[in-house]
């Protein structure tokens, strides 16, 4: 090639390199698209939030609760994070705390010795009436025991008196009957084999000086005929009559019979029956 050919060519070459830019060389040559049209971007996530605000924060549970409800912690997570505020912040320290106490300000006192109210209605049951106390049932089993005791001993009968004629043995015998009732006794016939006790009397009458003297024995039999015990006495009239028992007047023996059922029953008593 000739000098004249060379120098034209370098001319060319030069203002080609003069029009070309290092940035333009560089950038690379994509598609870019259509300009007009908005780009879109993903939204930001809840972890992109936490990373950018400088903090990490505790993630919502995966499960959803009815009604949009969502816990604030991981409830598998067993260990709990107390709050910034005074303690106890959190339902389970409140609920240790509480465990931890001896006593209750809102426990109520004792309930001692109080009676129940009474019923609201006249329509509800009627109140039954109050237990007597343990150690006073003792007694009053002992009470009904000694009644039963006193009951099974209560039937008596007289044998035919030996020793006074009819006009002493007749009010003799009709105040016998009528004390022995008024001390809760029953009167069996004399034939009677079944009464639980039998009384045999002895009566004596003797003058002297002015005066007749009334002396009785009664034996006090068992049903088979023993002799368990025996009651004596004597009354004095004064009186001038030759016969010692037409001296005594009637009331001399209802005074007799009185005091012979009275020891009766107090040695009844005595025994027990």
């Amino acid at each position: 090639m000739t000098r004249a050919a060379i120098v034209p060519t370098l001319l060319v070459f030069a203002a080609l390199l003069t029009a070309c830019n290092t940035t333009d060389a560089l950038t690379p040559q994509v598609d870019i698209g259509d300009s007009s049209a908005r780009a879109s971007s993903s939204p930001v996530t809840q972890s992109e939030a936490e990373r950018m605000a400088g903090s990490r924060q505790r993630v919502f549970a995966q499960s959803s609760q009815p009604n949009g409800y969502h816990p604030a912690y991981d409830q598998s997570q067993q260990a709990y994070r107390p709050g910034t505020g005074a303690p106890p912040t959190t339902m389970q320290e409140q609920a240790d705390a509480l465990s931890r106490s001896s006593s209750s300000p809102a426990a109520s006192a004792p309930i001692e010795e109080q009676s129940l109210p009474p019923p609201a209605s006249s329509g509800e049951f009627p109140a039954q009436p109050a237990q007597p106390p343990a150690g006073e049932q003792p007694q009053q089993t002992a009470a009904l025991n000694t009644g039963a005791s006193s009951a099974r001993g209560n039937t008596v009968r007289f044998l035919p008196i030996i020793g006074a004629p009819v006009q002493a043995v007749t009010p003799l015998s009709r105040q016998l009957g009528a004390e022995a009732r008024a001390h809760g006794l029953s009167i069996k016939s004399s034939t009677d084999a079944s009464s639980d006790y039998i009384l045999k009397g002895y009566l004596s009458a003797f003058s002297d000086d002015g005066k007749v003297t009334v002396v009785y024995v009664w034996d006090i039999l068992d049903s088979a005929g023993g002799r368990l015990h025996r009651i004596q006495g004597q009354e004095s009239v004064p009186t001038a009559a030759a016969d010692p028992w037409a001296g005594v007047p009637a009331s001399v023996m209802q005074q007799i019979a009185s005091k012979t059922i009275a020891e009766f029953s107090s040695w009844r008593q005595t025994r027990g029956g």
